[in-house]
């Protein structure tokens, strides 16, 4: 965890998934929202609970390192811009994605999501899921 570029954190609000990235390469906690909402919107939904996610997980990591963790409760919130979905259903499959695919250093993702593509990607990961060596 000390050496982590970057660290992932799957947001659920109000039947809503997202990403929340805490990006130690550019020092700010990139917000990975696939709603095609507007801007403002965009801040109105996530402009409370980021706050609180900041400072809980910054809590977490300092209580959990002993400190050696940087400090990144004040750090920035910006949004990244990514695809948006078309079937507001998709938003956690979407999200799947953003984890597995996005470059924290370079502020994008590594291959290109297709919003129209929702149902296939749905299949994909749950075929993925559902029969996974592991299970």
């Amino acid at each position: 965890l000390l050496f982590a570029p970057q660290v992932f954190l799957p947001v659920l609000q109000k039947m809503h998934w997202s990403v929340y990235c805490v990006n130690l390469v550019h020092g700010q906690i990139d917000i990975l929202d696939p709603s095609p909402l507007t801007d403002q919107q965009q801040k109105e939904i996530h402009g409370g609970i980021a706050h609180r996610i900041r400072k809980r997980l910054n809590d977490i990591f300092q209580s959990f390192t002993s400190g050696r963790f940087i400090d990144f409760s004040h750090w920035g919130l910006p949004y990244v811009p990514v695809p948006k979905v078309v079937v507001s259903n998709d938003c956690g499959f979407f999200t799947m994605l953003f984890l597995e695919h996005y470059d924290g250093e370079n502020r994008k993702l590594n291959i290109n999501i297709d919003p129209l593509l929702g149902a296939q990607y749905r299949a994909q990961l749950l075929y993925y899921i559902v029969f996974h060596k592991r299970n």
